[in-house]
């Protein structure tokens, strides 16, 4: 089990970042900084190593901090004080003993829900997001933040190195274009690269030059999509690893409807070349072309139109179990609250007073209903298919009209009771 970045084995990224990051400041201050002007030279330089220092600094903590789950960490340290006399040591991170859990197979305790055991540490990493293998460490909850400030001074740093090395490039090679052809003097950029420290090697400190920089825009391209790639995770709150897991399942989702439509378009083109219609088999054939096809003849396409008619009807299905649902919670209602205030009002000894007509109207609501369900009934017991939302409809309706009318008001009436209250 590797404790943090620092622990063997080592892999060959990590032991090319340590060489990678001294180098890349070493030809700066040796092959640009004499080069530049003395008023450019000096900041451009405190830039540089501003931003290499901070990469340094970020690195470290994030290969020295110890990402590990604290529920292992917590057994780990029992262990050891077990083993060693009693004495278990306590990590300064507390231990997590809320949230949900799940068991890992592999360290053979319970876990917190988003730790993940990495194959390469040989341990649970707490809210993992993945293992860097420039810095051969895991990268989690506890060094996360050290990891992206780690990727955005890098960044930086090739930046500045990037911008200042073309300038040098592109003017040594301007100014020496014009020294060939006659034009007089080359000019600053060009007479300090000759005069590179009394070599007069020109052009072999432009070429080297010329090579650092392409390294710089390499790095910039890839360190500028890893950057902002962060960024969205930390705006959307998600890890490395969750993102690849929701690709993941993007894509075969995606991958499933594209058999589905597959599926569908060669029974399609099946049925069309059954039924001769030949318009349509072209139709289906150009909007399933490999190439563009569902993108230039998507309009066309025979299935999207079947898929459109398909979720108008679902969605139509869907309205009426929904009002059904509606009704039948009304009717419901209707009954329990008429109920439930006649028991309130017989137990305080006026339950007679209680209006009648309240009791007609939510039976001549449920009435419809009731009958049309009766009507179902019998009509699929003589094999008659009909269905239901009519009489549903036609309750609604008498619903709305006995609200309109005013009749909807529940009233009671008080019976005088014997003896006067003081």
């Amino acid at each position: 089990m590797r404790s943090n970045g620092f622990q063997k084995p080592f892999n060959p990224m990590q032991m090319g970042t340590w060489v990678l990051l001294p180098t890349l400041l070493v030809q700066f201050i040796f092959f640009a900084t004499p080069i530049l002007p003395l008023a450019a030279s000096i900041p451009c330089t405190i830039c540089v190593f501003i931003c290499g220092g901070c990469t340094a600094y970020f690195s470290y903590w994030c290969c020295k901090i110890d990402p590990m789950d604290h529920r292992l960490r917590s057994h780990l340290a029992h262990q050891n004080g077990e083993t060693e006399g009693g004495n278990a040591c306590h990590h300064q991170g507390r231990v997590e003993d809320d949230g949900d859990t799940k068991f890992c197979w592999v360290c053979g305790i319970d876990v917190h829900e988003s730790s993940m055991h990495c194959k390469f540490c040989n341990k649970c990493v707490a809210n993992f997001d993945h293992h860097c293998h420039w810095l051969n460490t895991c990268v989690g909850k506890e060094n996360y933040n050290y990891f992206f400030w780690a990727v955005g001074s890098t960044l930086s740093m090739v930046f500045v190195r990037g911008g200042v090395l073309a300038g040098i490039v592109i003017s040594f090679f301007i100014q020496y274009a014009q020294e060939m052809n006659g034009g007089g003097a080359g000019g600053d950029i060009l007479e300090r690269s000759n005069s590179w420290f009394g070599a007069d090697a020109g052009l072999a400190v432009a070429l080297v030059n010329s090579i650092f920089c392409a390294v710089d825009m390499v790095c910039i391209l890839l360190l500028l999509q890893l950057f902002f790639f962060h960024i969205k995770l930390r705006h959307e709150g998600i890890t490395t690893y969750t993102y690849i897991v929701r690709d993941g399942q993007r894509k075969r989702e995606s991958d499933r409807k594209k058999m589905e439509l597959e599926r569908r378009r060669i029974s399609a083109l099946q049925q069309a070349d059954r039924e001769g219609e030949t318009i349509k088999k072209w139709r289906l054939k150009a909007a399933g072309c490999p190439y563009g096809g569902d993108v230039i003849c998507g309009p066309c396409d025979p299935l999207d139109k079947d898929r459109e008619r398909q979720n108008q009807q679902s969605s139509t299905e869907g309205m009426d179990n929904e009002e059904n649902r509606n009704i039948v919670h009304i009717i419901t209602s209707n009954r329990n609250g008429s109920s439930s205030l006649d028991s309130e009002n017989e137990g305080n000894g006026v339950g007679r007073g209680i209006d009648s007509k309240r009791d007609a109207d939510c039976e001549s609501i449920a009435e419809p209903y009731e009958g049309s369900e009766k009507k179902i009934d019998s009509d699929e017991q003589n094999g008659i298919e009909i269905s239901a939302p009519s009489a549903l409809h036609s309750a609604m309706e008498r619903r709305k009209n006995h609200q309109a009318n005013g009749n909807g008001e529940k009233k009671v009436e008080f019976l005088p009771t014997t003896g006067n209250r003081k």
